[in-house]
C-alpha cells in the first residue's frame, strides 16, 4: 500500500470498527443483555472485546480483495 491507500484503509476501518461497537450495543440494548459472560472480569464478556470487529473486519477484507491491486 501506498501511505495514502494505508490511511484512507486505517480510516474507513477505525469508522467501521466505532459503528460496529454502536450497532452491536443498540442489538444488546433490543434484547435487554447487559453482560455476554464473564471470561473477562470487568469488560462484560467476550463479544464485547470483538463487536468493533464485526464490522471492521468484513470492510477490510472487502476493500484489500476487491479494490487493491497490488
Amino acid at each position: 500500500f501506498s501511505h495514502g491507500q494505508a490511511a484512507a484503509i486505517g480510516f474507513v476501518v477505525c469508522l467501521m470498527g466505532f459503528f460496529g461497537g454502536l450497532v452491536m450495543s443498540a442489538i444488546k440494548r433490543d434484547y435487554g443483555v447487559k453482560d455476554w459472560g464473564n471470561m473477562i472480569r470487568g469488560h462484560g464478556g467476550m463479544l464485547d472485546r470483538v463487536d468493533s470487529i464485526c464490522f471492521a473486519a468484513p470492510v477490510f477484507f472487502h476493500i484489500v480483495r476487491y479494490y487493491w491491486n497490488g
